[in-house]
């Protein structure tokens, strides 16, 4: 086995995404389209016959080069055909050329040893059971929000205008996020839903006006919640568990995963536990400086 470490002209793109389909942890965050919106010119370490991938997430600052976890990528690391033994991440680790701030493995494989520092937690549901099976792991306040959800007068729509999406997430956004979080999720929905690779789906009332939206990633058997926002009125009608439940019921009974993605807020993440999603658990490396700062932050915006 000969890994090397290629930058991005150097990478067979359609290689790389028959690599990713066949290994054992296939994520759509780590398909060449994917990487190409959420971090142009990313590196990777491979293998000569692509069985063994682990793209890294360049950034730049001041033209000084870095490995940065994007926005909207949450789990990347090592995707392979087979399970690595220690010496195969040990040998990416003393590839990777450039600093790492950021980092994040995903639940399969471990990161190289001196790239982990912290583990972090992503929340999915298996929808292989019948929905009436799957709901007996709701906990009460998701079934009280659902049925409460269920007596409003509101109603399910698929939807093909990214526009509306992108003009209702911008108008109903509850919290601060990066300037460029919003042109970045607009170009990941773009090509998502031209590669048939993602759906949106909103709640509406009965005089057709939006209650609530959101964005769900669909492949290699994994429906992926991306982004979401409500209404003030669609809050208090519980449009997003109403969104939620809907996914559960059209995709019950199949080889499905419904992955929430994880969250350090708390309210959120028992919003995704509610529906009785499991715990996965994946390796992080984040600089100690950055770790302290967040902690600041979170500190301070708590006061």
């Amino acid at each position: 086995m000969s890994l090397e470490y290629l930058k991005n002209k150097e990478i067979d793109k359609e290689k790389w995404d028959a690599g990713i389909a066949r290994s054992t942890h296939p994520l759509i965050y780590a398909e060449s389209w994917y990487l190409d919106i959420v971090s142009p010119g990313w590196h990777a370490v491979v293998n000569q016959d692509y069985s063994i991938l682990f793209p890294l997430p360049i950034n730049r600052k001041w033209r000084i080069p870095f490995i940065m976890q994007p926005l909207f990528a949450q789990q990347l690391g090592l995707f392979s055909q087979k399970d690595p033994d220690n010496s195969t991440l040990e040998t990416i680790g003393k590839l990777i050329r450039y600093p790492a701030v950021v980092l994040q493995g995903n639940s399969k494989n471990a990161l190289p040893r001196k790239l982990t520092n912290l583990t972090r937690h992503n929340y999915k549901l298996s929808l292989h059971h019948d929905y009436n099976q799957i709901q007996k792991s709701f906990t009460k306040n998701c079934h009280r929000n659902i049925k409460k959800a269920l007596h409003q007068k509101q109603y399910i729509k698929r939807m093909d205008s990214v526009e509306d999406f992108i003009n209702f997430s911008s108008q109903n956004i509850k919290y601060k996020v990066p300037s460029k979080t919003i042109p970045l999720l607009e170009k990941i929905i773009r090509k998502a839903l031209a590669r048939d690779a993602g759906f949106i789906i909103s709640s509406i009332d009965g005089a057709g006006d939006d209650l609530a939206m959101a964005f769900f990633l669909k492949k290699h058997g994994r429906i992926i919640f991306l982004f979401g926002n409500s209404t003030d009125l669609g809050f208090k009608k519980q449009s997003m568990f109403f969104i939620m439940n809907y996914i559960i019921e059209q995709y019950s009974k199949q080889d499905i995963i419904l992955d929430f993605e994880g969250s350090e807020i708390e309210g959120i993440a028992r919003f995704y536990k509610g529906f009785g999603a499991e715990t996965e658990s994946y390796d992080c490396f984040e600089r100690r400086w950055l770790t302290v700062l967040r902690r600041a932050i979170s500190y301070i915006t708590s006061l």
